[in-house]
């Protein structure tokens, strides 16, 4: 039965994310063919060419941000939806656990967010190439790799491959932080019989502050390692800012999860 709601999972909300991707494709294109008629213009008409590419490259830009946050409101919804407006009762009578059903929701926005920002990243890297006349990841093959790991390791004090590595999991922990905001946010809003969106923006705004509190007060007991930085060794002070940050990133995602995992087994209010 996992197997089955994970595939209904993705089947259902496909359509809508399949379509964003679709006009993704057609604003890289517009984008694309925007910067090519600024590289190939000739002078006669030059100032409408200039003008022209410029509001494509414009609308480019909302296209990118507009995507991404229809992706991710279009699935917050249908979370909301399946778990605790319309759909919420056939949900929670399926046979799997109030576990498996919460992993799934999750690993479902998980996935598709994942997916769209590497889309979205791959969009940008076409248009550099692009707007560059193709010389853009030529730049690489000439880039000497040797001296930029020496200039890394010894700013960071660590490898290439481990300051890309530790990106990648403040990106992933970063999304799935948001996410998991979101889900407690409408779970702890589902509690009231009135003004459950009013009270899930109240919770989502509480989780915030919690959030920056925490962290401002560990930014503030960086302070001797922030001496440190000033003396020069910003190595260290990358280490400690870097896992304190991936360390409370962990902790949070850790308790929102609980906070959805216990209403929805615990505390659930459908009526």
């Amino acid at each position: 039965m996992l197997g089955k709601l994970i595939k209904y999972e993705f089947k259902h909300t496909s359509k809508t994310i399949f379509t964003t991707w679709a006009v993704l494709a057609a604003a890289t294109l517009m984008g694309s063919l925007a910067l090519l008629r600024l590289d190939q213009g000739d002078s006669s008409d030059a100032t409408f060419s200039v003008i022209m590419s410029g509001v494509m490259l414009i609308l480019y830009i909302i296209a990118l941000i507009g995507i991404y946050c229809v992706d991710f409101i279009y699935l917050c919804y249908h979370y909301h939806k399946t778990m605790y407006s319309s759909q919420g009762y056939l949900t929670h009578t399926l046979p799997v656990s109030p576990a498996a059903t919460l992993g799934v929701k999750i690993f479902t926005l998980f996935v598709w967010m994942t997916v769209s920002s590497v889309l979205l990243a791959a969009s940008v890297l076409i248009l550099l190439q692009v707007g560059s006349g193709g010389e853009f990841f030529n730049v690489f093959s000439t880039f000497s790799w040797e001296e930029f790991a020496l200039s890394v390791d010894e700013i960071f004090g660590m490898s290439v491959s481990y300051l890309i590595f530790l990106a990648v999991v403040q990106f992933l922990l970063g999304l799935l932080y948001r996410i998991l905001w979101i889900t407690a946010s409408m779970a702890i809003g589902q509690l009231f019989q009135n003004g459950r969106t009013g009270f899930s923006i109240l919770a989502g705004f509480c989780i915030y502050l919690a959030n920056q509190i925490v962290s401002t007060i560990f930014l503030a007991a960086t302070g001797y390692n922030l001496n440190a930085f000033l003396e020069g060794t910003f190595s260290s002070f990358m280490n400690y800012v870097m896992g304190g940050s991936i360390g409370i990133g962990i902790a949070f995602i850790v308790l929102l999860y609980g906070i959805c995992f216990y209403i929805n087994k615990k505390k659930l209010n459908l009526e």
